[in-house]
């Protein structure tokens, strides 16, 4: 069988690109499409359900779309009634990827999702004609890092384009003997005698590691790297203008996991800059 790709349909013009987008990865990858539509109505067999009207209109979209391109697209449609988000995280169950428009009124939708599904997660920004090249991935100790990493080199490949690996640090209050020759001391002691430490080497070394694999396994690709004294969700963000996809990890905290996302991914995701993909 081949990959599914869920995509959310709401009212938000968001749709539009998130149609878009999800249909030319469907034809990249030999991916089925299968759009999800909720309605409110309820018991009034007379009416027409917004959730039908929505996905007849995407529907049109994919067919002109596939026309354009002179391909087929297979397309399968759902209209439900129920919570969008949570029937969306029904449907991530054994997909390859949702997608979701961007829209600033439907946070909720995309916490939910993202922190819920079984799988990856792409949020989808307006489009915009920025010539756009690349795949950022954000790295840091989590245990998600590698997933993210190997999602992203998969992304450089088919694509044919560099991977952009980024990791921020801030200075780290210490006491000054810990750190043996203080050759990381940046600054002077705060009032309660703890140093600013330069965490630079440690950022590096951690990039360094997590593209060892990558560097041995496809020499054919471009890596650059982005170690920088900043906000890390600020530089993700500020790396993600000018690329064709970010690539972030979400990381789970005991039971409650999946209804919390970390402080980096809920960032860049609430106004992504790009194309961003959440794994996990």
């Amino acid at each position: 069988m081949s990959e599914r790709i869920v995509v959310a349909v709401t009212e938000s013009a968001s749709t539009v690109h998130a149609v878009e987008w999800a249909a030319a990865r469907a034809v990249a990858h030999g991916a089925r499409l299968f759009l999800l539509a909720s309605s409110p109505e309820h018991g009034d067999t007379e009416a027409v359900p917004t959730a039908r009207i929505l996905l007849d209109a995407e529907e049109a979209r994919i067919a002109e779309i596939a026309t354009r391109l002179g391909i087929a697209i297979d397309v399968e449609v759902r209209a439900a009634q129920g919570d969008l988000a949570h029937l969306v995280v029904e449907e991530s169950e054994g997909a390859g990827m949702v997608v979701l428009g961007h829209d600033p009124a439907e946070h909720a939708l995309a916490r939910h999702v993202v922190s819920g599904a079984h799988c990856a997660v792409a949020v989808i920004p307006a489009r915009d004609d920025t010539v756009r090249r690349g795949v950022v991935v954000g790295i840091d100790d989590s245990e998600v890092t590698e997933v993210a990493v190997a999602f992203a080199v998969d992304e450089a490949v088919r694509r044919g384009e560099p991977l952009i690996a980024a990791s921020a640090w801030l200075p780290a209050p210490m006491p000054g003997d810990l750190t043996g020759s203080g050759d990381y001391l940046i600054g002077s002691a705060d009032p309660a005698g703890l140093y600013p430490v330069d965490l630079a080497p440690v950022a590096a070394d951690r990039i360094e590691r997590a593209l060892a694999p990558v560097r041995a396994a496809h020499p054919e690709v471009e890596v650059q790297t982005r170690v920088e004294e900043a906000d890390a969700a600020r530089l993700l963000t500020d790396l993600a203008r000018d690329a064709s996809v970010l690539v972030v990890g979400t990381h789970g905290r005991g039971a409650l996991a999946r209804f919390f996302l970390g402080s980096v991914s809920t960032a860049v995701l609430d106004d992504p800059a790009s194309p961003t993909i959440a794994v996990r």
